[in-house]
């Protein structure tokens, strides 16, 4: 007698799952919202800090800021000779998005009209705190920093007072011509409506 097999079968198996593909109009339709205003399109949020962080938050930014405020660096090339060794394309991107944000201004060079020269605007100079505290962070927490002794000795004596004398020095001088008014007695003064 033939041996008969044993019957194994087994359910068929199920087909594998098919992916979904969205056919345009399948798609769920998406809520409408009200569109922001055109500043607060181009941040993530208005938080202080978060405004802030976009302008100056990245690797660099701050590094050029500290190199145009604490070692009076003004040129393309001197930003490339900065010890952190920045390459180029991420120079040139930086100084351009802290040109957009205000916070440093670029001049032609006089002596070649192929270079430019770069400046803290009065916004840029601003940052003076902001450097200060974040040194006086390091100094605390970091075993080693290099920097003169004198300067974070006149740092931390009086922050406030160093900071106003980097503002000072680096805030943008406009000339403005003074008219002197004649000198008026304030009795004689009136008051006019006409």
């Amino acid at each position: 007698m033939p041996r008969q097999k044993k019957s194994t079968a087994t359910a068929p198996a199920a087909p594998p799952p098919q992916r979904s593909r969205l056919i345009r109009g399948d798609a769920p339709k998406a809520k409408a919202v009200k569109p922001l205003p055109p500043r607060a399109q181009k941040n993530r949020s208005l938080c202080p800090i978060n405004l802030v962080l976009e302008a100056v938050g990245d690797s660099w930014s701050m590094l050029i800021i500290r190199d145009l405020m604490l070692r009076g660096h003004t040129s393309y090339q001197a930003f490339l000779r900065s010890e952190e060794r920045i390459a180029t394309n991420i120079l040139a991107d930086r100084l351009q998005k802290l040109e957009q944000n205000g916070l440093i201004s670029k001049a032609a060079d006089p002596a070649d009209a192929r270079k430019y020269i770069y400046a803290l605007t009065s916004k840029g100079a601003d940052l003076a705190p902001l450097l200060i505290e974040m040194t006086l962070f390091s100094l605390k927490h970091e075993q080693r920093v290099d920097m003169p002794k004198e300067v974070i000795a006149e740092m931390q004596k009086n922050k406030q007072a160093f900071a106003a004398k980097l503002v000072r020095n680096f805030t943008p001088r406009t000339k403005v011509k003074s008219v002197r008014e004649p000198d008026i007695d304030p009795a004689d003064e009136t008051l006019s409506l006409f």
